[in-house]
């Protein structure tokens, strides 16, 4: 064998995953509850109530509102300010060689791929065993002067003569993840990909993933996040109500496509916020709740009163912009059960469904959730009326119904609204809740997030 081809050989033997052919992959998306021991005889109700629990202790480590920009800072703080903790649903994959197969939560609002690893000074605890890289043939250390160390906002080399990327990756609310930087081989199926860059963490503090999860799969718009790693140009999912233990589904590559011949189906534009680089940001131009239309605040896009049933934004409309998004947008975030929306836009959603829904308040609820209605004795929730919601992302209506809207609290005997309400001046919030049983395709190439209403088993 020629020199020439020998080196062509061992080329190709170190080609990283990037330069794989374009493939599909498919996951299951399990419920962070599905697999929890304590959790095989809770009811619905409660399960729901649980999912509820943790969106908020996630939205507590937002700190959004009037954050850095991201010239001051490099990029990694400034795109994952929400805690690890949440991750409402698991994949299952492997990392080594031979392959140790381990669970991870699925995060669309951070980058970073990691997972536990021996010897730990300080995890949190987790159901499965731990990663331990020794026995790794393939595993790698990433040297702290590498260009993928570089990605990281903190990172230091080593003690004495290591010289390996050792990482902080930090979230908001002073949760911070610790180790050391490395490559290894991925599986995802009956796939290998070589060469895949990933925290093998000794230290989570602040927050954490739930026990049965080892760590974080991120599938944000980062270097770092699995679908940039693996060059993947669209990925889509479909996610099953919170309380259902039937598993939802990912698509990455090539083969994921919402359905074609669905009729109720919207394509959004994907903007840049320089502030939060890593976020599959929408601009948010209005809301409709019934037959009104909600103006934004004054430093955003307004909207005039638009007609039924394809309103569209007014053509005098102002925004202020930051990069080519709205100061206050949303953003999709699957790791959150509920959708939280910026003060202001909660407090007027909150004030025209008082008005729309004329049923008494309730209070005490024992979901957890803040605006309830007392439903009528002997009357079912699903013949209570509720106005349609819209949210309007550049002109584009993507309608809610009540089953995306409210949810039944039986304990109480009342309906309740799953929208939180976040911090004044902080961008919204787009839950799992309200993606339920709804195809969300985001094409990377083209820049757009496609949402259609089609039922979970029309994704292939």
């Amino acid at each position: 064998m020629n020199a020439a081809v020998l080196l062509l050989l061992l080329a190709l033997a170190a080609l990283p995953a990037s330069c794989a052919p374009p493939r599909s992959f498919r996951l299951e998306l399990a419920s962070v509850d599905a697999s929890a021991a304590d959790a095989a005889n809770l009811t619905e109700h409660e399960l729901l109530r649980r999912a509820i629990q943790r969106s908020r202790y996630r939205l507590a480590g937002i700190g959004m509102a009037r954050g850095e920009a991201a010239s001051a800072r490099k990029a990694v703080v400034a795109e994952t300010p929400i805690m690890p903790a949440g991750g409402e649903y698991l994949v299952k994959l492997g990392i080594g060689t031979p392959p140790y197969k381990f669970t991870a939560a699925i995060d669309t609002a951070s980058d970073l791929i990691w997972t536990q690893c021996q010897p730990c000074t300080g995890c949190y605890h987790q159901v499965d065993p731990m990663f331990n890289p020794r026995v790794s043939s393939t595993y790698a250390a990433l040297p702290c002067s590498s260009d993928t160390c570089d990605e990281l906002d903190v990172h230091r080399c080593g003690h004495d003569d290591d010289e390996s990327c050792q990482y902080t990756y930090t979230y908001s609310g002073n949760a911070t993840t610790e180790g050391t930087l490395a490559v290894d081989k991925l599986v995802i199926g009956e796939d290998a990909f070589r060469g895949v860059a990933f925290g093998c963490s000794t230290s989570s503090t602040g927050g954490a993933p739930p026990p049965q999860a080892s760590g974080v799969v991120g599938l944000g718009r980062g270097p770092l996040s699995l679908v940039s790693q693996l060059s993947v140009r669209r990925f889509a999912y479909c996610l099953p109500p919170p309380a259902s233990r039937i598993p939802g589904k990912l698509v990455l590559g090539a083969d994921a496509d919402a359905a074609r011949n669905a009729t109720n189906r919207i394509a959004v534009p994907m903007r840049r916020d320089p502030r939060y680089p890593s976020y599959y940001y929408l601009n948010l131009d209005g809301l409709l709740i019934g037959d009104r239309t909600m103006s934004l605040p004054p430093t955003t896009t307004t909207t005039a009163t638009a007609p039924a049933p394809a309103p569209t934004p007014s053509p005098n409309a102002t925004a202020v912009a930051v990069g080519d998004a709205n100061r206050y947008g949303m953003i999709i975030d699957i790791a959150s059960t509920i959708t939280f929306l910026e003060a202001s836009l909660y407090d007027e959603l909150v004030n025209d469904l008082e008005v729309e829904i004329r049923l008494p308040r309730g209070t005490g609820s024992s979901l957890g959730l803040d605006l309830c209605f007392i439903l009528p004795d002997g009357v079912a929730f699903d013949r209570v009326y509720v106005p349609a919601v819209a949210l309007a992302f550049d002109g584009r209506w993507l309608r809610l119904d009540k089953a995306r809207l409210f949810a039944e609290d039986r304990e109480c005997g009342m309906m309740c609204l799953m929208v939180g309400r976040a911090e004044a001046g902080s961008v919204s919030i787009l839950g799992s809740f309200q993606q339920q049983n709804m195809q969300v395709l985001y094409n990377l190439r083209r820049g757009r997030v496609t949402f259609v209403q089609s039922p979970c088993g029309a994704l292939r």
